[in-house]
């Protein structure tokens, strides 16, 4: 687990880096409504020329920082769906509360079947146990090491 240190200067970087990305979109935009409203001067083609320029250096920078490897955010495991969600124009939240709602019903199936099959457990040991009382001892046994309680455990409770 990582400590409280660890996390703020993943925190810190993050925050740094949207920052730049933020800058480099809105950059980019400009450009947009630069070209798209481009006179045709000089003076408008050198500074649509050095406008890209800086976004190309931006864009270098935010690529060297990505690739710095004693860099906080090489820590950060992002998973394929969510990028893939992102570069769909979906939100990513949208995966996230997808993913708890499948996760829950995976759970919720999990416990069904578990709770299916200690119920089968106890229903064969105690018919076991009915049938064959010689083996109520090793039966007894099985159903304790596989987690459950015995009816002797259970008279005692009652």
């Amino acid at each position: 687990m990582q400590n409280a240190a660890e996390l703020a200067g993943i925190q810190d970087e993050l925050q740094t880096t949207e920052q730049q990305v933020v800058n480099i979109i809105e950059s980019f935009i400009e450009l947009g409504v630069s070209v798209y409203d481009f006179p045709g001067t000089q003076e408008a083609t050198q500074g649509m020329v050095t406008n890209l320029r800086r976004n190309v250096d931006r864009l270098l920078k935010l690529n060297q920082r990505s690739n710095d490897p004693t860099s906080q955010l090489h820590k950060l495991n992002i998973p394929m769906e969510v990028l893939q969600y992102i570069e769909d124009g979906r939100n990513p939240d949208i995966y996230t509360r997808e993913f708890v709602e499948a996760i829950r019903r995976s759970n919720q199936y999990q416990r069904a079947k578990m709770n299916g099959l200690r119920q089968l457990r106890d229903s064969l040991a105690e018919k076991i146990a009915e049938e064959f009382p010689d083996l109520e001892q090793s039966v007894q046994g099985i159903v304790e090491r596989t987690g459950g309680s015995t009816n002797h455990d259970t008279e005692l409770n009652a």
